[in-house]
């Protein structure tokens, strides 16, 4: 049902205000070493501001910090 698509939902112990989610895009913003800048800080949390329940970031690279 779409009233299924605004409800809150869990998985493990991430809890989601909606199921709508930002898939993610391949903007090739992040730092020559894969880091992700502040320009990910406002677009991304922009998103989530705007109501996606959950945004997937784009491919940036994990550090053992």
């Amino acid at each position: 049902m779409m009233a299924d698509l605004f409800s809150e939902f869990s998985v493990g112990n991430m809890k989601a205000r909606n199921r709508l989610m930002m898939s993610p895009m391949s903007q090739n913003s992040g730092t020559a070493e894969g880091e992700a800048t502040s320009w990910h800080m406002v677009h991304y949390g922009s998103r989530a501001v705007g109501g996606c329940g959950i945004v997937l970031m784009e491919d940036t690279a994990v550090s053992q910090a």
